[in-house]
């Protein structure tokens, strides 16, 4: 393996140079510079990243912090992030939060340890305070994802969940339900919170009351929409349609309705949200509420190069989610059966 001696032999300069060559600390002479670059590609050398690291005080990587990197969600989010990355020669370093508040913060020192040039931050249990501090005086540029504090605005890329919770609460109402579950996510995490707000905020113009013995709050697994769907039939509630928090937990609710006689969407109408890619293979396909999460990755990718000194371009930082109609919600004429034979 070439050594950067035998490339500065052969360039006949000094080692210094060829690392400035390398590094482009330093402006360097045309004919100089195409002199190194053509005994490294005689030489076929390969500069030791770790030292180049060290005299550009850049790694080459970015860092990501997310909830749970086994998760379709973000792997959705981190897709978006990579391809970007790599468009700019970056390479990606990724560790799990699992919402925890010592995790977080030990997956964020773990990256920073790395000497990773910049950090995309997805944390439920860290504080907006704690998020404010590593914007503002952290050792790297940080972008942060899923959440939205007013002091770092710039810097966060997010989604209007509550936008989506009442697009896919709406959505039903249009089909003429009116006893409409909701199970929630951890309402620890605003997501979950806004996404109940909406579900509130389209009852509510609609003329119906809201009641809490609808709304059930789990986990965003699918076991968790699986024990929400079996907690809400234990109330002997009449519903017919269920809005899920994500569609993992819809995946699970799903199952537990079958497994207790309920038919989808004959007896009871499901709407989910993300839309990742396992709804397009549920039976029937699921009806969601859409995040654009590649497209959010590569905004969050984009913001933070920005602040690493690349080329600028507008990034958008708040995304629409729109609703995507599938097979999984039924109109209420047909639905409504369930309600009869509750009466019964």
């Amino acid at each position: 393996m070439a050594t950067i001696r035998e490339v500065s032999r052969l360039a006949r300069v000094s080692p210094a140079t060829v690392s400035r060559v390398l590094n482009g600390t330093t402006p360097v002479a045309p004919a100089t510079k195409e002199r190194v670059l053509e005994a490294i590609a005689n030489l076929q050398y390969k500069p030791n990243a770790f030292a180049r690291g060290l005299a550009t005080n850049r790694s080459g990587g970015i860092g990501i912090t997310v909830n749970q990197v086994s998760s379709p969600y973000f792997g959705a989010f981190i897709e978006g992030v990579e391809q970007v990355a790599r468009e700019a020669g970056l390479h990606l370093m990724v560790s799990s939060g699992f919402a925890h508040a010592r995790a977080e913060r030990d997956s964020i020192d773990f990256l920073l340890e790395r000497r990773c040039d910049g950090l995309v931050v997805q944390a439920e249990a860290l504080s907006d305070d704690d998020l404010i501090d590593l914007v503002q005086h952290g050792p790297a540029p940080v972008v942060v994802f899923g959440r939205r504090i007013a002091e770092i605005e710039d810097s966060c890329v997010v989604t209007n969940n509550e936008l989506g919770g009442a697009l896919a609460t709406e959505y039903l109402i249009a089909h003429g339900h009116r006893r409409i579950g909701h199970v929630t996510g951890p309402l620890s995490y605003p997501d979950a919170r806004d996404r109940l707000t909406g579900y509130r905020r389209a009852l509510e113009a609609a003329g119906i009351a809201y009641d809490d013995r609808y709304v059930v709050e789990s986990t965003f697994l699918e076991e968790g929409g699986a024990q929400a769907v079996a907690r809400l039939l234990a109330r002997a509630l009449e519903f017919t349609a269920i809005f899920f928090a994500n569609d993992q937990m819809a995946a699970g609710g799903m199952r537990t309705l079958r497994e207790h006689g309920r038919e989808i969407p004959d007896d009871v109408s499901v709407v989910g949200y993300d839309d990742v890619f396992l709804g397009r293979y549920l039976t029937p396909t699921l009806t969601t509420v859409r995040q654009p999460l590649v497209d959010m990755g590569r905004a969050a990718a984009y913001l933070l190069l920005e602040r690493l000194g690349h080329d600028g371009r507008e990034v958008v930082r708040r995304f629409d989610p729109e609703l995507v109609e599938r097979q999984s919600v039924a109109r209420v004429e047909r639905a409504a059966r369930v309600e009869h034979a509750a009466r019964a």
